[in-house]
């Protein structure tokens, strides 16, 4: 798989962050900033629990929709796009590739969220 990216805004319990989000064979990586902070972070596919669409005002960034990655250790992190469209095409991307990372481990896939057996 080649590497796939998405221009993003993130956000994981701090302030909300801009930058790009790839997503690779393994992991997805994010790369921005956002008020006088600098990210990079690599996040394994096998670390994230659950992923959904939220739509909820709490759930959204900038009152944009989010997706909401459910962390293992317990961490949420919520990501919104600003392109038309990218936030379902960057939801379906990962989907299939926690479904590739599922194969790999014995992991049940229900609707995007994965699930330990």
């Amino acid at each position: 798989m080649s590497s796939t990216g998405y221009a993003a805004v993130w956000q994981d319990g701090g302030p909300p962050m801009a930058g790009r989000i790839l997503l690779d064979a393994a992991a997805l990586d994010f790369e921005g900033a956002g008020r006088g902070r600098q990210a990079s972070c690599r996040i394994a596919y096998g670390e994230i629990a659950s992923s959904r669409l939220g739509r909820g005002s709490l759930e959204r960034i900038g009152g944009r929709p989010a997706l909401v990655l459910e962390l293992r250790d317990g961490e949420t992190i919520r990501i919104a796009t600003p392109e038309l469209g990218a936030l379902h095409e960057l939801a379906e991307a990962l989907k299939e590739s926690l479904w590739r990372e599922s194969q790999r481990n014995g992991a049940l896939v229900d609707n995007g969220a994965v699930r330990s057996r």
